[in-house]
């Protein structure tokens, strides 16, 4: 409770002296870059008064620079103060007015893709797949996609979940290589983690192995 009315009693003196206190020094530079990174992160509008303490700590090390002369030791623990407010509210913003994250609303089967053994290299014959694939998101120009890689269990948890990714990347990669813009997709693996039925047949096994383009909206 005292540290806040320090800090309301501090912002309000040093706004009222701010247009003749001088922060553009070189000894500021790295607080007045913090300051601007978190402004250009949304912080006046999403991390408000973390940005306003910013200001307002950045003002009162000028301040005791300008006029109180040199005092390492208090300027230094300004400074840090000046920088892990404006951190802190570069952070947060991020977290505040974070885009809300993308939703599955469809999911395009592509069944016919296989790769070669423990590999992400395609088939020839899933050139066939691939191709209606390409067709789909032509015709479909409006949505963006993510492909999505699943292997069954065989192998540990990790050796199948890079796997996986290489194997949607490489199913990206032929998209994008055949004209689909790669602002529409992304890739990602999924490894052993979303079977879709029991994997202790190889008929289950095949099964789970499978790609898919996953609509995101």
């Amino acid at each position: 409770m005292i540290m806040r009315l320090t800090i309301l009693i501090a912002s309000i003196s040093l706004a009222a002296c701010a247009s003749h206190t001088n922060v553009d020094i070189d000894e500021l530079a790295e607080a007045r870059a913090a300051i601007a990174a978190a402004k250009d992160a949304g912080a006046e509008q999403c991390a408000p008064a973390l940005q306003a303490k910013a200001v307002a700590y950045l003002y009162w090390t000028a301040h005791e620079i300008n006029e109180h002369g040199y005092h390492p030791e208090e300027t230094a623990e300004l400074k840090a103060k000046t920088l892990s407010l404006a951190n802190e509210a570069r952070k947060q913003s991020g977290v505040n007015c974070a885009p809300p994250a993308p939703v599955v609303v469809e999911i395009i089967k592509l069944d016919g893709i296989n790769f070669e053994h423990n590999s992400a290299d395609l088939t020839a014959a899933s050139t066939a797949t691939l191709d209606k694939a390409v067709a789909t998101l032509n015709r479909r120009s409006e949505i963006n996609v993510e492909v999505a890689a699943h292997t069954d269990s065989s192998g540990s948890d990790a050796y199948n979940q890079a796997l996986s990714d290489r194997r949607a990347a490489s199913v990206m990669d032929y998209l994008a290589g055949h004209g689909i813009s790669t602002n529409r997709l992304s890739s990602k693996g999924y490894g052993e983690s979303q079977p879709i039925v029991g994997n202790d047949t190889a008929e289950g096994r095949a099964k789970n192995r499978r790609v898919e383009l996953r609509v995101m909206k």
